[in-house]
């Protein structure tokens, strides 16, 4: 039996846009599974940066609150007759009176919580903000990923960068800035150690940032203005606003016996 010529070419039309139909939808489907693939990774990557942001606060949180806590109890010298308070721009080391909780459950412990002095230190380590125990424990980090933290100590009359209560008593207040996000404009805070002197890149550091190495990499002599152009802010500098600080006052300092005169003997 023989098929007409016209039911044999609707049957290959039909045939053909069914392939076509086919192809089409195949790609519509690559398509959907590429921007479902992009959004998934756009979510992921939002929740990651929610997190850290959430982990910066609670950590810069802590931090302030554990130097507010030890403020209140803070002692001019240790039991050892070292300073209470010594410190500069980037680490401070404080001794306040009471024990961590933790001195107490050791077995065998006499120390008293009413009298025994318990010290702790904060510093700019690592590229982060970390804490010790001043008893001999490790540090530990409170906030993985700081731009710069900076100190600075009130005698009564202005702000300075170090302090040592054995020489001038305990401060007026203690402030500790916190700045997580870079500066624009390429602006460094001074008193941050370089990048080959932090101890972040403490591992073979000295020889990738030597000017040996930088010459043979990049091709250029480490004096050239590409790696000069940072403009470094001193702590005394307007800069930009920190991202979390907070002043303390002592309560028991007597304002202006850390002050001294030209000679450098106390007023």
């Amino acid at each position: 039996m023989n098929i007409p010529m016209k039911n044999r070419l609707r049957s290959s039309r039909a045939a053909g846009f069914t392939l076509l139909e086919t192809l089409l939808a195949l790609a519509m489907v690559i398509t959907l599974l590429f921007v479902m693939t992009r959004v998934f990774d756009d979510l992921v990557d939002a929740r990651r940066r929610i997190e850290r942001s959430a982990s910066v606060v609670e950590g810069a949180t802590s931090a302030l609150e554990l130097l507010a806590r030890s403020a209140d109890t803070v002692v001019a010298s240790s039991d050892s007759g070292g300073a209470g308070v010594v410190g500069d721009a980037t680490s401070l080391q404080i001794t306040r009176s009471g024990i961590a909780t933790s001195r107490l459950s050791r077995a065998g412990s006499d120390v008293s919580p009413l009298f025994d002095k318990h010290a702790i230190e904060m510093a700019f380590r690592n590229g982060g903000f970390e804490v010790k125990d001043g008893d001999g424990g490790d540090w530990s980090t409170l906030v993985p990923e700081v731009f710069a933290v900076r100190f600075r100590y009130h005698d009564g009359a202005s702000w300075t960068e170090a302090w040592n209560s054995g020489d001038s008593g305990l401060p007026v207040a203690i402030e500790c800035a916190i700045w997580t996000a870079p500066w624009p404009d390429d602006l460094r805070p001074a008193w941050i150690p370089d990048a080959e002197d932090d101890e972040a890149f403490a591992v073979d550091s000295e020889d990738f940032f030597s000017d040996d190495a930088i010459a043979s990499e990049f091709g250029s002599d480490a004096d050239d203005p590409f790696f000069a152009s940072a403009t470094f802010l001193t702590a005394d500098d307007p800069m930009p606003r920190p991202d979390h600080v907070r002043v303390v006052a002592i309560l028991d300092a007597i304002p202006g016996s850390g002050s001294r005169d030209e000679d450098g003997d106390r007023r």
